[in-house]
């Protein structure tokens, strides 16, 4: 597909790098630019731009480190043809440099895992159902090891999690999920450290698997409400 000659214009601000991504996102949204696309060479952007082309290699760059667009040698610029997790990365530190917003990082949480919880319900298998029952399973083994490591217990946690996102069959949830609990990890960590917080994530993590197993949205919701209090009031410890 060509592109079209109003998809980059001549930018006049101050900020030229800044703009030209903001260009490149733009053109993706108006469906001027498609996956697997390539772009038109260093030296047209420039001129549809009206900038330098070290301000177009250095958007380039950036563009590439966030995995929206793949830079082959020789063969030009591509917008990426696969999302990259990479993409996710701005997110992810806008939230690791609020942590202390306990109140918006909880009500964020919540909102997002009361629906993949409520969609995985849906749409699970029941091979899927008795994977993420396996897996809090293998979280409460461990717990009771003598000698446990926390971060091991962590991502056990976690694993419970990712099965659960797995079971919505739908990648873009999956892909998100992935990055949103992951951010959460040092928080998750802080809760469980202590035999109290260790115990009530358990206990709480089996009311979410029976409220699956039901298939009850209200329950579901109540369940993965009730297990993320618990989390707040440890994540509050640090945050207060």
């Amino acid at each position: 597909m060509d592109i079209k000659e109003e998809t980059f214009k001549s930018l006049k601000r101050n900020r030229v790098v800044d703009d030209i991504i903001e260009a490149i996102k733009q053109a993706l949204i108006r469906g001027d630019l498609t996956p697997g696309q390539r772009l038109p060479s260093e030296n047209e952007l420039a001129q549809r731009l009206g900038v330098g082309r070290g301000a177009i290699r250095e958007a380039m760059k950036m563009l590439s480190a966030l995995g929206v667009v793949e830079i082959k040698q020789g063969n030009g610029t591509y917008i990426t043809s696969e999302p990259s997790p990479m993409l996710l990365t701005p997110l992810s530190f806008v939230i690791l440099l609020q942590m202390g917003m306990t109140d918006e990082l909880f009500e964020l949480r919540s909102l997002f895992q009361v629906g993949y919880c409520q969609l995985a319900a849906r749409k699970a298998t029941r091979e899927e159902m008795e994977r993420i029952a396996k897996t809090l399973e293998d979280w409460s083994i461990f717990a009771h090891e003598p000698a446990r490591d926390i971060d091991q217990l962590v991502q056990l946690d976690l694993n419970f999690h990712f099965a659960i996102l797995t079971a919505t069959h739908n990648p873009f949830m999956i892909k998100i999920g992935h990055a949103i609990e992951e951010l959460f990890y040092a928080s998750m960590r802080t809760t469980i450290s202590d035999g109290i917080g260790l115990e009530l994530g358990i206990e709480g993590h089996k009311k979410i698997l029976q409220a699956l197993y039901s298939r009850d949205p209200e329950k579901i919701r109540l369940s993965v409400e009730e297990s993320l209090k618990n989390w707040e009031r440890g994540l509050k410890k640090l945050y207060p």
